[in-house]
């Protein structure tokens, strides 16, 4: 008798254990997303979001908090339960770019390296440079010898301070020794805008962001910053065509949660969103903005994080994209 209490009373204590990955999840999940709605990367979130609520039976939940590049939403999981509730979709721009241009220790809301919990890689896309449809630059090509010829006269509208596009401009006016002056904005939508209406010459930003600017002939591409043409603008030529072999400029999208996630539920939500992303319909619906999706193990994308962060802290020193 001692001997069936005693093991059922072990039955129970591993049940209890193992509840957590059971349960998981027992609330809506929350994906925050770090911009305004209507980008790239509120596009990417609401996507892969209603594919987990389809595929998984999820409550599944988009939170947009915008502000200081990333850093309000970055800083807001951070502190948030590591119970894997609530995560966000982080970018390459707003988890090392913006932390390391200010300063070593990353941001003042967050610790890049020590705060957070990677759990998929979900994409990756390049940027696109466009102009407005009757503008004096019909190249690329073009404009950059404008912008050699007159450094600082043209403006180039970015993201933000410390985004992708930023960092596309420092990389651009390095290769080509071309400067341009920058003009940053809170997101790729209000700097699109600012294009229309004649306010900059150049603006880069998502492709995802620039579609239905494209699409509507408001803007015209002028190229891309991968190494090889984006199958969502496919007559558009790419940076390194141009004359500058090796420019590849892409960045990459992934779920981040708090630091301290059980690894079971952090499983959990890998896999599930790598099988969300082989569905050919998923994949359809972001190729069609600029995008590739990937999959793997939480492992390999926390090492593709960690090694782009080393890689990048020796180059930003190097570039020039203003005060630090």
């Amino acid at each position: 008798m001692i001997h069936r209490m005693l093991t059922a009373a072990l039955a129970l204590g591993l049940s209890v254990l193992a509840a957590p990955a059971q349960a998981f999840p027992d609330k809506p999940v929350r994906i925050v997303v770090p911009f305004s709605p209507g980008g790239g990367t509120d596009i990417l979130a609401r996507q892969v979001a209603e594919a987990l609520a389809r595929a998984e039976n999820w409550n599944v939940v988009v939170e947009n908090r915008p502000g200081g590049n990333g850093a309000v939403a970055l800083g807001a999981v951070a502190r948030a339960p590591a119970d894997g509730h609530q995560f966000v979709l982080a970018l390459r721009e707003n988890l090392v770019i913006s932390p390391l241009l200010n300063g070593a220790s990353g941001s003042e809301m967050f610790d890049p390296l020590k705060d957070f919990t990677a759990i998929v890689h979900v994409a990756d896309a390049p940027m696109v440079v466009a102009a407005r449809p009757d503008s004096e630059y019909g190249t690329m090509r073009q404009a950059l010898d404008a912008a050699k010829a007159r450094p600082g006269a043209l403006r180039f509208g970015t993201s933000g301070q410390g985004s992708m596009s930023h960092l596309l401009l420092a990389l651009l006016g390095k290769d080509a020794g071309a400067r341009m002056t920058h003009v940053p904005y809170k997101g790729s939508n209000p700097a699109l805008t600012d294009l229309v209406g004649g306010h900059v010459e150049l603006v880069g930003g998502s492709i995802a962001s620039a579609k239905s600017f494209i699409d509507s002939g408001r803007v015209r591409p002028l190229a891309v910053s991968s190494l090889e043409r984006a199958a969502a603008l496919p007559d558009v030529p790419s940076i390194a065509e141009l004359g500058y072999p090796g420019f590849d400029v892409v960045t990459w999208y992934g779920f981040f949660g708090p630091a301290g996630m059980p690894r079971d539920v952090v499983d959990r939500i890998n896999q599930a969103t790598v099988r969300v992303l082989q569905s050919p319909e998923l994949q359809r619906i972001l190729k069609e903005q600029g995008m590739q999706t990937r999959i793997g193990s939480p492992a390999e994308f926390d090492r593709l994080f960690r090694d782009d962060y080393a890689g990048l802290a020796g180059q930003i020193g190097n570039l020039d994209m203003g005060p630090r």
